[in-house]
């Protein structure tokens, strides 16, 4: 009989089901270091992004510093000229213009960047936190530690970076508390003495120094004398900002590479 199947019906007279589906590769990714303690990806913040803008930033502020140091070497001499009588004091305020502006924009850097660094120190501190490698500076200390006693010597921030990079450690063999063991890189002491140690040398001297000086009732008067006298303290305070800066840039770099192949962020 023709549209009949030759094939005999299967028993009980129904089609057996369709063999399921395979199950789902659930393999990590290639690169991916997994941890027994780790939490969902949705509980981390990424970082690459706050280390690439705080690097920027930080060397806007090395590079104008140093600039507005070796562009003082002219503003000098106009300030010589201006308190001996040789050119007026419009003619030495236009000379220091250029010098003045590169100030303000270093300023505004350098707000920039302290702001940056302390979210990207926050959120490297609570990363660690959810991953159970909490230790003496939590989060909150980002935030305070840079307004707390010493000041301007920034121990706080200084014991917390090398907290953070001890943490930051990607090696899956650091279990529990051993991340407490771990070595710090040199690059974190180095950047704390450049930024932390010699600019308060630098207040220092620069204090002395003010205090014999004459006093002048102009407020140009009292620039130009600045300009003139202390010279010497401005390229040096020049060339260790951006020295400061260059350790910044390295030590940022390094501990969001570390911290980023912790937590396998891409």
């Amino acid at each position: 009989m023709s549209g009949v199947s030759d094939i005999p019906p299967p028993p009980g007279g129904r089609h057996p089901d369709p063999p399921p589906p395979p199950p789902p590769n659930l393999s990590p990714p290639p690169g991916y270091a997994a941890y027994d303690n780790a939490p969902t990806s949705g509980q981390l913040s990424r970082v690459g992004g706050l280390a690439k803008a705080a690097t920027i930033l930080v060397a806007v502020v090395g590079a104008t510093a140093l600039i507005a140091a070796v562009l003082s070497a002219g503003s000098r001499d106009a300030a010589r000229d201006y308190r001996e009588g040789r050119i007026s004091e419009t003619e030495f305020l236009e000379s220091y213009l250029v010098v003045g502006m590169l100030g303000l924009v270093q300023l505004a850097a350098t707000i920039a960047a302290f702001v940056i660094t302390v979210i990207l120190m926050y959120r490297l501190a609570a990363n660690h936190r959810a991953l159970g490698r909490s230790g003496t500076w939590g989060p909150g200390w980002a935030i305070g530690g840079w307004f707390l006693p010493p000041l301007v010597l920034y121990v706080i921030p200084f014991l917390m970076f090398r907290e953070l990079w001890k943490a930051a450690d990607p090696d899956p063999r650091t279990e529990g508390d051993r991340w407490k063991q771990n070595p710090v890189g040199a690059i974190v002491p180095i950047w704390w003495v450049l930024y932390g140690l010699v600019p308060v040398a630098l207040i220092a001297f620069q204090g002395a120094d003010g205090m014999g000086a004459g006093g002048f009732a102009s407020t140009t008067d009292a620039l130009a004398e600045t300009v003139e006298e202390q010279f010497a303290l401005t390229l040096f305070g020049g060339a260790a900002t951006a020295a400061a800066a260059i350790a910044f840039i390295v030590m940022i770099r390094q501990l969001a590479t570390r911290h980023r192949q912790l937590t396998g962020e891409s």
